[in-house]
């Protein structure tokens, strides 16, 4: 009797752990499933396309630390950014890589990749370029994921010149400092505009408007070895920019040189 008893007992764990098992299965698949009709409904991918976008989740799902659900939450994003299937395609390797790398939520390092190859005008076959960037900041600095895409610098630093190595280091530099990634994205942005803008008082302060990375690095340097004050800053630009200006000029140049190797 206490043999079948025990045998009864086993037998209904066994039962139960199968039956959560297959519960377990089925949403996994649900989920999935609703994943991919919502990236063949965003994307408008042709019915090649998308045959290629849900074997290349299966594949990486089967592959990678992520599952086929979370890849295609980051076709889903790619898509939303108005990606193509086959521009999702090139970029999606370099997200994994990222997202393995930084230990972030893949479908949210999608968007960040996504939103910066599109606030910079690059093509999606950069997504590498972005990714390798974006690892070598977060390692290198106090900037992380979510303070990148907090800063939403990018189609600002494109319309002045700015590459995106560039703004990445310069925003790393003002995180470095102890500088919030929303009041150093506010500050960089306005700074940026002002470079830019012939009849500011900071482009007019320089000479010129700064176009470029090296024009705004060889500008800092001058005006850090004429010794700006407090003062002269304040007539530059407005006193919410202080703080990130006199952290650019005292340690922007250090920074491009070392982490960037800048000539």
């Amino acid at each position: 009797f206490t043999v079948a008893t025990l045998a009864v007992g086993a037998f209904r764990k066994i039962s139960r752990a199968v039956s959560q098992a297959i519960v377990n299965g089925v949403e996994t698949f649900r989920q999935y499933e609703f994943a991919m009709s919502k990236v063949k409904a965003i994307s408008g991918a042709t019915d090649l396309e998308f045959q290629k976008l849900e074997q290349s989740a299966q594949a990486l799902g089967r592959s990678t630390f992520f599952t086929a659900t979370e890849v295609a939450n980051l076709q889903i994003n790619f898509s939303k950014l108005g990606f193509t299937a086959t521009e999702t395609l090139n970029a999606q390797e370099a997200a994994l890589l990222t997202a393995t790398a930084t230990g972030e939520d893949l479908a949210r390092t999608a968007t960040v990749i996504g939103s910066t190859l599109r606030g910079f005008g690059l093509d999606a076959s950069q997504a590498g370029r972005v990714a390798d960037v974006m690892a070598a900041s977060f390692t290198s600095s106090a900037l992380d994921i979510e303070k990148f895409q907090t800063a939403k610098v990018a189609p600002v630093a494109k319309i002045l010149g700015l590459s995106l190595e560039d703004t990445t280091a310069t925003l790393g530099v003002l995180t470095d400092s102890g500088i919030e990634a929303s009041i150093a994205g506010t500050s960089l942005r306005n700074i940026f505009l002002k470079l830019g803008d012939p009849s500011s008082d900071l482009a007019k302060s320089i000479g010129f408007t700064v176009n470029s990375g090296e024009e705004m690095v060889t500008q800092f340097k001058r005006m850090a070895a004429e010794g700006v004050n407090v003062e002269k800053m304040l007539e530059i630009v407005d006193v919410r920019q202080v703080a990130a200006i006199s952290t650019m000029l005292l340690v922007v140049l250090h920074v491009y040189l070392i982490f960037f190797q800048t000539d």
